[in-house]
């Protein structure tokens, strides 16, 4: 069975998209064929998303600048320094967890988009933002990075991911 997807993309801030060019609309189809290339990876087969109790995911994700990210950081995670990407997710942490038909609602992303744009380095800022979500997907389906294994599984799947874009 194809796995079906929803997500809503937004800014929760004040952080001017017309400064770095983001046009929602336009990154909305690039985070759709993501999501399609993440969803047929056969190396993410062993998620649990891909049980036959679940047809579709759905989550968010947020745009917003370097102080929001900061509190959010340092409210959540204790650190008091911006980041480039932080993922709450709801699928996997919480036990009590529900699926409602056959819907999962795995969690949020959000991205500084000012972090985001500093750390670019030779890429466009579109695809390190699509990176940062790339990799907030990844844990929000149960993939995290806590030993160099994981870290380089995840790392891997992500560039495998994005170079097929």
């Amino acid at each position: 069975m194809k796995m079906k997807s929803s997500f809503t993309l937004t800014k929760i801030d004040n952080i001017n998209l017309k400064k770095y060019k983001i046009v929602l609309k336009e990154y909305k189809k690039a985070i759709d064929d993501l999501l399609k290339k993440i969803l047929t990876c056969e190396e993410l087969k062993k998620s649990k998303i891909f049980s036959p109790l679940i047809s579709k995911i759905r989550f968010d994700i947020s745009l917003c600048n370097d102080e929001t990210i900061r509190k959010i950081n340092k409210e959540y995670r204790n650190k008091n320094s911006s980041t480039d990407v932080i993922t709450f997710s709801l699928f996997y942490d919480d036990n009590n967890s529900t699926i409602h038909r056959k819907t999962a609602d795995l969690g949020q992303i959000i991205v500084s988009v000012e972090t985001a744009d500093k750390q670019k380095g030779e890429n466009n800022l579109k695809t390190e933002i699509l990176t940062l979500i790339c990799h907030g997907i990844l844990h929000l389906i149960g993939f995290d990075h806590l030993t160099k294994k994981d870290y380089d599984f995840v790392v891997g799947v992500q560039k495998k991911v994005l170079k097929e874009l």
